[in-house]
């Protein structure tokens, strides 16, 4: 389904979706950039709502990656392309808390294949679109520096000095990464903070000795890069209710991507929170429903209920990463409907 549905666009990469013409898509398709902006200037209400999901691929790294990326950009119709991060920091066997000393800082060379995918991406679509890479957080990082088998709360709790180290030392690095992205090409980063919920770390611990450095790397894509997205992940570990959330309003990032369900059972409120960051929202639809697992048609009707409640100036997408095998033509058609929602609902 992928392969033919790629090698259709290629034919015809923008075809008519009832009141727009091949031309009219065209020129959008060539302003990427543009519209994005728009959105970001709170002062005037959107007509077009960009929309854009992400999913990883089979191939990670080198020139298949890049080729992928390519597809998925091309097929789908998003309005920037957003490099996927598939670099893992090597494992260390840490068997106490003062291993973490043992945690490095990785400079730029370590993060080459990385960039060099990011590098090609920008040659192809700079010009049109915003070049904007997936960036994990320390935390993460420290999760694949321990592997799966070891409880990293607990190895935390035992040495919070020398794990906070290791945390500064991650998050330089992920600096490192930062700025040679921006150097080969990156306009901007989606940088995802992932912890504060309680469940990986205490919140003493996350207040005391992660939360400087987790926000530091959001510091530095806001120094040097032209746009950002902030994702407040919540994979593995919901968070409590949207008030979770709002500590993280400090923040520096031109766009919001966020959680919409919390373990207490609510809701987020996309207008509210859109409010209380000050900043455009980019979301609306969880990962794992009726993008991934439901029709065209199912899909468009829960994109209606989003927009309908959604702020004025709003990027339609989900709430994190879509299932690898969920199909690119009924993303294509989602992101189709969506860029002229509110020409069609008025």
């Amino acid at each position: 389904m992928k392969k033919n549905f790629v090698k259709t666009l290629a034919v015809a990469l923008f075809a008519t979706t009832g009141i727009q013409t091949v031309a009219a898509q065209q020129q959008v398709a060539n302003n990427r950039r543009e519209v994005i902006l728009q959105v970001l200037d709170q002062s005037r209400p959107n007509e077009y709502v960009p929309a854009a999901f992400f999913l990883h691929f089979e191939n990670k790294l080198g020139r298949k990656a890049v080729q992928d990326h390519k597809d998925f950009y091309r097929a789908t119709n998003m309005d920037f392309v957003k490099v996927f991060y598939e670099i893992v920091v090597p494992q260390i066997d840490i068997r106490n808390g003062k291993d973490w000393e043992r945690v490095p800082v990785y400079d730029e060379d370590f993060f080459a294949p990385q960039v060099a995918v990011i590098e090609d991406l920008a040659r192809e679509f700079g010009k049109e679109a915003f070049i904007l890479p997936t960036v994990y957080s320390p935390l993460a990082l420290a999760h694949q520096t321990l592997g799966r088998d070891k409880d990293l709360k607990k190895l935390a709790e035992e040495d919070p000095k020398a794990f906070g180290q290791a945390i500064k030392n991650l998050s330089l690095s992920i600096e490192n990464y930062l700025r040679a992205a921006r150097k080969h090409g990156a306009d901007g980063f989606y940088v995802s903070s992932q912890g504060g919920d309680g469940n990986s770390l205490s919140p003493k611990i996350w207040n005391e000795y992660v939360r400087e450095w987790d926000k530091h790397v959001s510091e530095v894509a806001n120094e040097i890069g032209e746009i950002n997205i902030l994702h407040i992940c919540d994979y593995g570990t919901p968070f409590k209710n949207a008030e979770a959330l709002y500590a993280f309003t400090d923040y520096p990032a031109s766009i919001i991507n966020v959680p919409l369900n919390f373990s207490d059972g609510s809701t987020l409120n996309l207008k509210e929170a859109q409010q209380r960051f000050s900043r455009p929202i980019f979301g609306g639809l969880e990962r794992l429903g009726v993008i991934a697992t439901g029709t065209i048609e199912e899909a468009k009707k829960a994109v209606d209920k989003v927009l309908e409640n959604a702020p004025q100036n709003f990027i339609l997408g989900a709430d994190c990463t879509v299932p690898g095998e969920t199909d690119w033509e009924k993303l294509r058609a989602v992101i189709d409907y969506a860029h002229t929602w509110r020409q069609t609902h008025k």
